[in-house]
């Protein structure tokens, strides 16, 4: 009986260890929120810009909180390399709230984040490395 009982708890913090060993640690980088409470008839003042530096053989992680208030607007977030997107959180009718983008290549990148169907809104986007 004894024996078992070691076997068991030899099992039980093995398996701790390793799932914690094993699970992906998210570090916070940056949120940014965007808020659209006017439309404009100016295309590029209902866009929100910014560029940021991304690492090679990074993994990033982009998280979207929509509808902060009463706005009805779902933010769509684009990835750009110069003028290339590389990855996006809305492809066709799907729309994700979590997207993971691998970057590639140490750089700029420009993240342009509008509202879908040119509604207003307000979002709250969070980046985070994983590792």
């Amino acid at each position: 009986m004894r024996k078992i009982i070691h076997i068991f708890l030899f099992c039980l913090s093995f398996f701790f260890f390793a799932s914690n060993g094993l699970a992906q640690k998210e570090i916070f980088i940056k949120e940014f929120q965007f808020e659209l409470k006017k439309i404009s008839d100016n295309q590029y003042e209902n866009e929100y810009f910014l560029t940021i530096t991304l690492n090679k053989n990074s993994l990033y992680k982009f998280t979207v909180l929509n509808h902060i208030g009463d706005f009805p607007g779902i933010a769509v977030i684009q990835i750009l390399e110069n003028d290339k997107m590389v990855a996006t959180n809305k492809l066709g009718d799907k729309y994700y709230e979590k997207f993971m983008f691998k970057c590639t290549k140490t750089g700029f990148y420009d993240i342009l984040i509008h509202f879908e169907d040119n509604k207003k809104g307000s979002s709250l986007i969070k980046l985070f490395l994983v590792q």
